[in-house]
């Protein structure tokens, strides 16, 4: 092969490597923390439940690099743990409702993520019943529970954070519940786990909460909607009508750390494409 040739060959192959998804994907995330993208596992429940192994190996293929979880699904968590390194996933998170945050039962939740190595412990529902008539009370009790609960995770060298609904954006006597939450925890104690979709569907303007409380947000659950109406209208990432770009652009603001993909209930045979096309729309995106 003469000079020409053979520098017209390795252009090539360069090239090549350089517009490969996977390559783009691997220089974005070394070049950008925020974009080592996470994934809640409920996102591939069913898949999951199957074959969590083959499932994990699918998501660090697509570029995920950050998993949301709970339990060890059947494993000592030391060969799981072990596993997931090996394939390039981190155990970012994991955690339960209120109710179970309490006594020796919270001891207990910390030192399992901490043997799983997680960075953070989710309190996902911060109401004792439904949350269908959320009071004063209830939210004051929460509060309460929040700053106890951090103080002991941060003892521990977790990080507590609090992963909101749409409930919590209803008003009363005047007042957010949401403000109320973020003015009354010490943000040294307690960070949020902003649900996009949530807020969204309680009428929040997030990008007002990023300015009036900078720096609270260090997870944003990365969740889209099809429309403003059904409370329920779940849509995989770029499918439907929330501006994560623009959301994206307050990262400095609002202290992002962790961007994670949630859908709540792809549909079993939905799974797979939706894990697939969330974390490509995702890299689409400049921010």
């Amino acid at each position: 092969m003469n000079r020409r040739k053979f520098l017209n060959h390795s252009l090539a192959g360069s090239a090549g490597i350089i517009l490969s998804p996977t390559f783009l994907s691997a220089c974005q995330s070394a070049d950008d923390p925020l974009k080592e993208f996470g994934l809640i596992t409920n996102v591939v429940k069913h898949m999951m439940e199957k074959d969590h192994r083959h499932t994990m190996s699918y998501l660090a293929e697509l570029g995920y690099k950050q998993l949301e979880f709970g339990g060890s699904y059947g494993e000592k968590p030391a060969d799981l743990l072990s596993f997931m390194k090996s394939i390039g996933l981190k155990p970012l998170a994991g955690g339960t409702g209120i109710a179970q945050l309490q006594g020796d039962d919270l001891l207990k939740i910390i030192e399992e993520n901490l043997v799983m190595q997680k960075k953070y412990l989710i309190c996902y529902w911060p109401w004792l019943d439904g949350g269908q008539e959320p009071t004063w009370d209830k939210v004051k009790y929460a509060v309460d529970e929040f700053q106890k609960i951090g103080e002991k995770c941060k003892e521990s060298g977790l990080r507590f954070a609090f992963h909101n609904h749409d409930q919590e954006f209803m008003k009363m006597e005047g007042k957010v519940f949401y403000d109320y939450i973020l003015e009354n925890t010490d943000p040294e104690l307690v960070t949020m786990e902003l649900d996009l979709y949530w807020a969204h569907k309680g009428g929040a303007d997030v990008r007002d909460y990023f300015k009036r409380y900078p720096g609270r947000f260090e997870i944003l659950h990365v969740k889209d909607s099809y429309d403003s109406t059904d409370r329920q209208s779940f849509a995989c990432v770029g499918s439907g009508i929330i501006d994560f770009e623009d959301i994206f652009s307050y990262r400095e603001q609002g202290g992002f750390k962790h961007l994670v993909v949630e859908h709540d209930n792809p549909g079993e045979a939905n799974e797979e494409e939706c894990a697939r096309s969330s974390i490509a729309h995702l890299h689409t995106l400049s921010f």
